[in-house]
């Protein structure tokens, strides 16, 4: 009964461990114009970080947006500007790869 328990505790210890290396992916996504539309890739039961850049432009707040869209057996979270770029996070619920598009939109000031 102790090997079982052992077991299950080293079991959780280390998808506790995979879900975070998961989570810390991150995914730049640079945009060079006005307005880039990228289209993204998550695999089975995936979470990746994406940031959206404006590369010649100024990312600045409310200069520049980013919208992850939500698909089937997809959640992303809202978007948040940090130091100098835009992040959301989005997770695939699914047994299968999913795909949706991310929008960043960038101007002058």
């Amino acid at each position: 009964m102790k090997d079982l328990v052992r077991t299950l505790l080293l079991g959780g210890a280390l998808s506790v461990l995979a879900g975070g290396a998961i989570a810390k992916y991150v995914v730049p996504l640079h945009c060079q114009q006005p307005k880039c539309a990228f289209d993204v890739e998550l695999g089975p039961s995936q979470t990746k970080v994406f940031h959206g850049y404006c590369d010649g432009y100024h990312t600045t707040y409310p200069n520049s947006n980013m919208i992850c869209h939500k698909a089937k057996d997809l959640t992303c979270t809202v978007t948040v500007f940090e130091d100098n770029y835009w992040q959301c996070t989005c997770t695939n619920w699914a047994i299968k790869e999913q795909h949706t598009t991310i929008n960043v939109y960038c101007q002058n000031p």
